[in-house]
């Protein structure tokens, strides 16, 4: 029904001499916040990967709200007691128009005719090009709206409705809204339900995986991704764990391997799991993630055992998360930034690390290995 209505395909005979894109169904379970069912989905999905480049597709980049730009957004509202909405379009990517032409299988349940395949209109999930179609769709529709876009952010969008600022962050096909006026918020909405078709979910308490808790009395932010930890750590054997205080051990040198001794893809599957905590809500493991993605082509046991420890780290740290309050100097800017000194035992490269607070919590953070060997401290 949604492909009816969005026009997404004609019937066509296949064609000769091109490559006919295959598809799959996807099955998936949707969540909330306390981890109950919220609905049972299931998305047709084009096999991108059969897709032939400068054929099927051209340019595929398309540009979301930087995680960064979200928490700064978050750490605003709680100084500025700002309204905060959100919005996600349903099956967003079939509003995306493609230019190029795509002759696609017909879904599996639907195969009457073996020579009869679909011609696409409309992107379709797992097409190479069909996120940067919808983000050309949206940001069209937005402009015409009258909204512009951040140059800091191309996934935020701004504009002054009624004298009130009203600010929309885009992560896909996810919207957080922002601003002081609740009508400037409804009549924003209002716009969008006129282009697209819209779920409106009212204030905002989950996006990304990641929790909002609001206390507006005491003009506090609380954002956790307690139940992705608790997730990652039942699919890892993990939950009862014996925990520890620190992620790492301290001055640990791991050495690097030429061949991997234990399966690699385990060790990126459980390092990339704990990737995603780090990005969105826990600067604590930013130090220990990149120290141990260094070894994620050729792991050993000596670097499973290290992994392992984070996950005993955050079996006791669960619930930490960020907290950002309005009464702690409002929205000013601090930040934070050391190296330290030729530490990797391996090239003698230095670390840097950063963090950046607004609202008393962090909304910025990165330790990163620098890219030259340095002589000097200054340097």
């Amino acid at each position: 029904q949604s492909f009816a209505k969005a026009g997404l395909y004609d019937e066509v005979e296949r064609p000769k001499n091109r490559k006919v894109v295959g598809c799959k169904w996807v099955f998936k379970i949707k969540r909330g916040p306390d981890g109950e069912i919220e609905k049972y989905k299931a998305r047709l999905v084009a096999k991108g990967f059969t897709q032939v480049e400068d054929v099927d597709y051209d340019e595929t980049f398309a540009p979301v709200t930087k995680f960064s730009t979200i928490r700064t957004l978050l750490a605003l509202a709680a100084a500025n007691d700002l309204e905060i909405h959100q919005m996600d379009v349903k099956s967003a990517f079939l509003n995306g128009d493609l230019d190029e032409e795509i002759y696609m299988a017909c879904p599996p349940g639907f195969e009457d005719h073996p020579e009869i395949v679909w011609r696409l209109r409309k992107a379709l999930y797992g097409l190479k090009q069909a996120s940067r179609q919808w983000y050309k769709k949206i940001r069209s529709e937005f402009e015409a709206l009258g909204f512009r876009r951040s140059d800091a952010d191309h996934g935020v969008f701004y504009k002054e409705v009624d004298g009130s600022q009203v600010i929309i962050a885009l992560y896909v096909d996810d919207m957080l809204l922002f601003s002081k006026s609740t009508t400037a918020i409804e009549k924003t909405k209002d716009l969008l339900k006129e282009k697209f078709d819209m779920h409106d979910l009212g204030e905002a308490h989950w996006i990304l995986n990641m929790e909002i808790n609001r206390n507006r009395a005491n003009r506090t932010l609380e954002l956790s991704q307690s139940q992705y930890v608790k997730s990652i750590l039942e699919r890892f054997g993990m939950t009862d764990c014996r925990p520890v205080s620190t992620p790492m051990a301290a001055n640990q040198k791991l050495d690097k391997l030429d061949e991997p001794e234990i399966d690699a893809k385990e060790y990126q599957s459980a390092l990339g799991s704990i990737m995603y905590a780090m990005l969105g809500t826990r600067p604590d493991l930013a130090f220990t993630v990149g120290a141990l993605s260094k070894h994620a082509a050729n792991p050993g046991k000596e670097h499973w055992n290290a992994l392992m420890r984070v996950y005993r780290y955050l079996r006791k740290t669960v619930d930490t998360h960020l907290v950002y309050c309005g009464d702690t100097g409002g929205d000013l800017l601090h930040g934070y930034v050391d190296a330290d000194w030729a530490s990797d035992h391996t090239d003698r490269r230095s670390v840097t690390g950063h963090v950046f607070l607004i609202a008393g919590g962090a909304v910025s953070w990165s330790s990163k290995r620098q890219e030259l060997v340095t002589l000097s401290t200054t340097e």
